[in-house]
């Protein structure tokens, strides 16, 4: 087998949609960089339609310590920038002119398009004009911004995560139900909060580094990106939480939930009979008025699930031990400049994980308690010197470690893993190790912005440019046990909950060795970024947003060695076109390429330092459990095969050497994407809108290991000669991505209406990531002579390929308030299964050797097209039920509480197969040589019963994340104060 099937490196659906989106939908006008900050810019004129230059434009908003001002060019131009997100008055005054008033939304990151045309004085007082945030549809960004206060309202846990399933083009079919982005691998995504990123270094998981009740509002963007981010090539996810105000406000919330509210799965799964409060609360207000706030959250919970390992089902439970904590200080130095420190701090404990997953361990041996502490920190600063520059700046670390992760016995035979080979469960002894080093995964990152605001005759330009450093660290004794040793054994024997090894002598039990001969040093992959961006508005039909984007990786491994030394250029150009000019119909085009960060475990692949080397045994001693019962306990069988292993001490059948048999030769380049947008947007009235966009992305330079003639071989201190695999980027895979949203919005009286429909196609050659992994290299440049890529690579729609997916939500507030205000929110979720084929392991043993030290023996073979078979379609309901009382006339204090029902009516589908709990079992020959006959892969198509077959379980759940969600009750109540 090659090797990198054997290395475990760490954690690593047509339809009439109903008009979506609700007022508190923005897609906003340009991005800006990695800062959460927004602005407001448009153009003023008379009643006659000429330009009004000298117009004082005054904003105001609770989100601001001191109003800002500017005036206008010549031209009636204006531009606000660095303001932070919020609601929003402007005022547009000039002596012998009627003062123009307007509301506007800014969101983080956004620019919100304001023009405004002034009357002759004495016509009227004053001049309102009412502004929903609808005209910045019309531009070639595709953004969702939802705020805190309808994830409030809605059936949703209030989180980035929650706000993100809402937004369209999102689909949560990566590996273990991670989210992918039009068509992106999960780990190409970017996640901030407050400007910070918050993802795990090898998987870039999103953290969850944020108290729910503090959070202000989530942009989810999704395609038309400007060149002021970058390191990613999937999606945008900015979270930005509250600050204080002048005066004092905060909240208190206790919610409710317990395992036993819920029905459970067809998979007959146990149920814990516990109520687990989760408390949170907030607090702000100034600590001088107008000058310095504060705002503080904490959140503290003792989450209890019920879980079952799989295949033998028995029951435990997990819990999830947290606090959080976080402050943030906002200072205004002068009314043009502020300064803003924000921090968060993390304990956690995690009782009875499971690694990979519940339903891929067998036994309650395998469980681990692990701590995984975290904090975040951010300074920020905005200036803003006369009414063209402003400069923004932001420095901010975050640090993750994990903590007694693994197992704590070093005894051979209590403290080794068990694999079984047919099913890739584990049992015995937990992976990893509990009682070495911790493992630090951290990042910094600095971002320094200037924009110029340029107004003349031919239309106004914003112009930006900055700087963006981030520096991607981790260190790790990557310890695969507390033995450095696994045994995978020929199969297993379940007998009244108790798992036995099944060992047969020859090539079906391997001993696998992990030693570590190298200390670690910290990894640092840094990018030095240069961007510019120019967003100019020629007039009132035309706009444009081009930019280009500058990425330098400099990267060194955990053994110091330099192998990421790379450059990219990205270009980006946006077009928008009112034929009108009223902002109300729009036609919006784009082109974009987006360069993804390097992936920090891909990148340190060639190194030794912390990296376990591969060493391979077959086990040839006597046979352990092939008969009937009794059988050998796994600690009995684990004794015996290192008493044998010690006393033979046999050649191993593959050895990888760390920091020997893999390289990287030359610099490892980044993964891109090149983007092409359409898209059309309308206003209907003053309470709906709509907005259609086609997407297409074309993926390149994925990662790959090399084993061919050219490599070369190493030798070990086995003397034992191994071919050696170079890590590289190559364009021999495909992935190609193909999407058509549609969003809207409608809001009449009491109710609002909302959500989106994506139409999709994902297809190709190249999943690229793991649950157990996260980012992997593709073996399709692998042994080329011992695999033909029609039956080893071929294309079609890939795993995270999902073809309709919906989300429809509204909210409705019941006219009867004697008792209080009640609401009442309703999500639906409609979504298409995923793919999946028959994939299992051929002999190819029987092909002529051309010089390989150690070829391997067996390959990867789809006996059906990729994407033979789907899960099923999913449909769910959720209900929420909102109660306010307000205890004076001011609506403040305010005692609340929620009562949600997710999944109403109960709806059972086998849809999740983006994760490990629906069986994809295969069985050939060179899993059951006595069942099935070995075939030539290159010259005779497998018949299945003969060759090979489903396993007895194929398709079906062996855990109960197949299913949809249980109808779920859950519940807070708190006072808001």
């Amino acid at each position: 087998m090659p090797s990198s099937d054997i290395c475990l490196p760490r954690r690593l659906f047509p339809g009439v949609l109903l008009l979506a989106v609700s007022l508190y939908l923005h897609l906003p006008q340009i991005a800006s960089a990695q800062i959460p900050t927004g602005a407001i810019s448009g153009h003023i004129v008379d009643s006659q339609g000429r330009p009004i230059g000298g117009v004082r434009v005054i904003v105001e908003s609770p989100s601001l310590q001191q109003s800002q001002t500017t005036t206008s060019t010549a031209n009636g131009d204006y531009m606000l920038r660095l303001l932070p997100p919020g609601s929003y008055t402007a005022k547009f005054e000039l002596t012998g002119f009627t003062t123009a008033k307007l509301a506007v939304t800014v969101a983080a990151m956004q620019t919100a398009a304001v023009d405004a045309a002034l009357r002759p004085a004495g016509q009227s007082e004053q001049v309102s004009v009412s502004a929903q945030g609808l005209a910045s549809m019309g531009t070639p960004l595709i953004s969702t911004t939802l705020p805190a206060s309808l994830l409030n309202q809605l059936p949703t846990a209030r989180s980035q995560a929650a706000a993100v399933s809402l937004a369209p083009s999102v689909h949560a079919t990566g590996p273990g139900g991670a989210v992918t982005i039009a068509g992106a691998m999960s780990f190409e995504n970017l996640y901030l909060i407050d400007g910070v990123v918050t993802q795990d270094n090898l998987d870039r998981a999103p953290l969850s580094l944020v108290v729910e009740d503090a959070i202000e509002e989530t942009t989810i963007s999704t395609g038309g990106i400007s060149a002021e981010y970058g390191r990613f090539s999937g999606g945008v996810i900015s979270t930005i939480s509250k600050s204080g105000g002048n005066r004092f406000s905060g909240s208190w919330r206790t919610g409710l939930t317990n395992d036993n509210w819920r029905s459970v799965s067809p998979f007959k799964e146990p149920k814990t009979d516990k109520t687990t409060p989760t408390h949170e609360y907030t607090l702000g207000g100034p600590i001088l008025p107008s000058r310095l706030w504060f705002f503080a959250a904490g959140r503290g919970a003792n989450q209890q699930l019920s879980r079952q390992t799989g295949y033998t089902n028995l029951p435990y439970v997990y819990e999830n031990r947290e606090t959080r904590g976080e402050v943030k200080l906002t200072g205004s130095v002068s009314p043009a400049q502020r300064i803003e420190f924000a921090f968060t701090g993390i304990k956690q404990r995690e009782v009875n994980n499971a690694w990979p997953v519940s339903s891929q361990v067998m036994d309650l041996a395998s469980l681990t308690t692990r701590d995984l502490p975290q904090t975040l920190a951010a300074v920020h600063y905005t200036g803003t010197f006369g009414s063209h520059l402003f400069l923004e700046g932001q420095y901010s670390a975050r640090t993750f470690a994990f903590r007694h992760d693994g197992g704590l016995s070093t005894d051979i035979a209590r403290g080794t893993p068990l694999r079984d080979q047919t099913t890739g469960a584990w049992w015995g002894a937990p992976n990893f190790c509990g009682v070495c080093t911790d493992e630090t995964r951290d990042n910094n990152n600095l971002v320094v912005k200037g924009t110029y605001f340029l107004s003349t005759g031919a239309g106004s330009h914003a112009m930006t440019f900055g700087y963006d450093g981030f520096n991607d660290k981790r260190e790790a004794a990557n310890h695969q046990s507390a033995t450095d040793y696994h045994v995978w054994a020929t199969g297993s024997i379940i007998d009244n909950g108790t798992v036995y090894p099944v060992m047969v002598p020859g090539d079906t039990t391997w001993i696998i060795s992990w030693p570590i001969r190298e200390a670690a040093k910290r990894t640092n992959f840094r990018t030095h970024s240069l961007f510019l961006s120019d967003s100019w508005r020629y007039n009132r039909h035309l706009s444009v947003n081009a930019g280009l984007r500058f990425d330098k990786n400099q990267g060194k491994d955990a053994s110091g060695n330099a192998v990421v030394r790379d450059s990219a250029i990205s270009p980006r150009l946006g077009l928008a076109w009112d034929p009108r000019g009223t902002g109300r119909l729009a036609v919006t085009a784009g082109y974009g390429r987006y360069v993804s960060a390097v992936a920090n475990s891909i990148a340190n692949s060639g190194s030794g330092a912390g990296t376990p080397s591969i060493i391979a045994y077959f086990y040839q001693g006597s046979p352990i459990n092939t008969g009937a019962a009794p059988y050998k306990s796994s600690e009995a069988a684990l004794q015996q095969v290192f008493n044998w292993f010690n006393a033979v001490r046999p050649d191993p059948f593959v050895a990888v050497i760390a920091g020997i048999g893999t390289r990287i030769d030359k610099s490892l380049a980044s993964p891109h994407v090149d983007e092409l947008t359409f898209g059309v947007s309308q206003q209907v009235g003053s309470r709906a809108a709509i907005r259609v966009d086609f997407v297409n992305r074309s993926y390149a330079d994925f990662y790959a290991t090399r084993t061919d003639l050219s490599t070369g071989q190493v030798s070990d201190e086995f003397g034992q000669d191994s071919d050696r695999g170079v890590v590289e980027n190559t364009n021999d895979l495909t992935r190609q991505y193909q999407g058509l949203s549609v969003q809207g919005l409608l809001s009449i009286r009491r109710a609002r209406v909302g959500g989106n429909y994506t139409l999709s196609r994902l297809h190709g050659n190249v999943n690229g990531e793991t649950t157990e992994n996260g980012p992997i290299t593709s073996g399709i440049l692998g042994y080329p002579e011992y695999a033909d890529r029609t039956w080893a690579f071929p294309e079609g729609d890939l795993a995270a390929d999902q073809r309709h997916r919906a989300r429809i939500w509204g909210t409705y507030e019941l006219p009867w308030q004697a008792l209080g205000r009640v609401s009442v929110g309703v999500v639906e979720q409609m979504q298409s299964g995923t793919p999946y084929g028959a994939v299992g392991s051929v002999d190819v043993s029987g092909v002529r050797n051309p010089g390989y030290a150690l070829p391997p023996f067996t390959g990867t073979y789809f006996f059906t097209p990729r994407d033979e078979f789907r899960t099923e379609s999913m449909f769910r309901t959720d209900l929420a039920i909102n109660y306010n009382h307000d205890l004076s006339t001011h609506h403040r204090p305010t005692v609340f509480a929620q009562f949600q029902l997710l999944n109403l009516f109960n709806q059972f589908q086998l849809f999740n197969g983006a994760n490990q709990d629906i069986d994809r079992t295969v069985l050939t020959a060179v899993d059951d040589p006595d069942r099935f006959a070995a075939f030539n892969p290159f010259t005779t198509k497998p018949v299945k019963g003969l060759n090979w077959d489903y396993g007895n379980k194929f398709g079906k759940a062996i855990g109960k994340g197949a299913y949809t969600l249980p109808r779920t009750f859950r519940m807070s109540v708190g006072v808001r104060f």
